[in-house]
């Protein structure tokens, strides 16, 4: 960490703060200047006590931690791109997947029509929400549990992947028994029990970014993961909230390239829930794959006009293949411009 001073900051106030910094466990470089002094206090910011306590000194103007809080998702600890196995399909590190399905979970039928029309499109992982966290406790929630054996038998029919979302600890054990990825929502992006609990479970994560958490959060929340034993981790960005109103969240794609310069994980988007808007989801999900997204996950529903949630922004599932050639000639750009 870097302690800059206060402009004539006297001498035994940083020496003070030198000795308090040794006692911590750090190893104190002090650093003058015409005005300013700083220190640089040299080690292992996790495995030391935080000096973040020290802006709490009337004479000391910052203090700025230089170590990355994601230690284990930064590209310092693991350069190359990482990759992550859905089932039998591989994401990151080259491998561009679109994953498609309805928001929610509300029947047999409708999982079995959506899983067939997007498939014959070349979608090879299906989502599908068994329980839903909504903002209004009167809104639809999901089927649960029934939820859940639709998606394990719409899995044994089709032969493809299934991502589904974890709501609470509670239903880890059962959800995992079914579905190849664990999504965490953006409301629990920094549910950091929920995280610690989810990494134990043995499969990929998928972790959507939160409704205003920065990318040093969102790369942070990854770290639970991480260190509690998960070591697929697919960060997911969905729309954050902002002051427009125009859509429903700001889609914001500089964090996307941010987090696949900061980090080795594989990074998806969401245009969807970005988008909140059907028409507006293609060229979302084009800027995208545009900015280097290692896929994307996209709401498609038989009947968008019956679903039970966000009819809005969901695509026929039976028109999906007018998506998919909309993005394929990109899909294929960017692989190309990468090798």
């Amino acid at each position: 960490m870097i302690i800059v001073f206060k402009p004539h900051t006297p001498d035994e106030k940083i020496n003070e703060v030198s000795d308090i910094i040794t006692k911590l466990g750090y190893e104190p470089r002090v650093i003058r200047g015409v005005e300013h002094t700083v220190i640089g206090a040299i080690g292992d910011e996790q495995m030391h006590r935080s000096l973040e306590i020290l802006k709490s000194f009337s004479f000391i103007e910052d203090v700025i931690p230089i170590q990355k809080r994601y230690k284990l998702a930064s590209r310092e600890y693991h350069p190359a791109d990482s990759l992550a196995q859905i089932g039998s399909e591989k994401l990151g590190a080259g491998f561009f997947q679109v994953i498609a399905g309805p928001c929610s979970v509300e029947s047999l039928d409708q999982m079995r029509k959506a899983a067939k029309d997007v498939a014959s499109c070349g979608v090879k992982i299906l989502r599908g929400g068994a329980y839903k966290p909504r903002t209004s406790p009167y809104d639809f929630q999901g089927l649960g549990d029934e939820g859940v054996e639709i998606l394990r038998k719409v899995k044994e029919e089709t032969k493809m992947p299934v991502v589904t979302e974890i709501v609470g600890v509670s239903h880890i054990a059962s959800v995992s028994a079914v579905a190849d990825c664990l999504q965490i929502g953006a409301r629990n992006c920094q549910n950091y029990h929920l995280l610690e609990c989810v990494a134990g479970a043995g499969k990929p994560v998928l972790l959507k970014r939160g409704l205003a958490a920065t990318v040093e959060e969102w790369l942070s929340s990854a770290e639970y993961l991480l260190v509690h034993g998960c070591p697929q981790v697919i960060l997911c960005e969905r729309g954050i909230r902002t002051f427009e109103s125009s859509t429903r969240n700001t889609l914001d794609l500089g964090a996307v390239a941010v987090a696949k310069r900061e980090s080795h994980l594989p990074v998806i988007v969401d245009p969807s829930h970005a988008a909140g808007r059907v028409e507006l989801v293609l060229p979302l999900a084009r800027a995208a794959i545009a900015v280097g997204a290692d896929g994307i996950i996209v709401e498609a529903h038989p009947n968008p006009m019956e679903a039970a949630s966000d009819p809005a922004q969901q695509i026929k599932s039976g028109n999906f293949k007018k998506f998919m050639d909309g993005i394929n000639p990109l899909i294929d750009l960017m692989r190309n411009l990468r090798g």
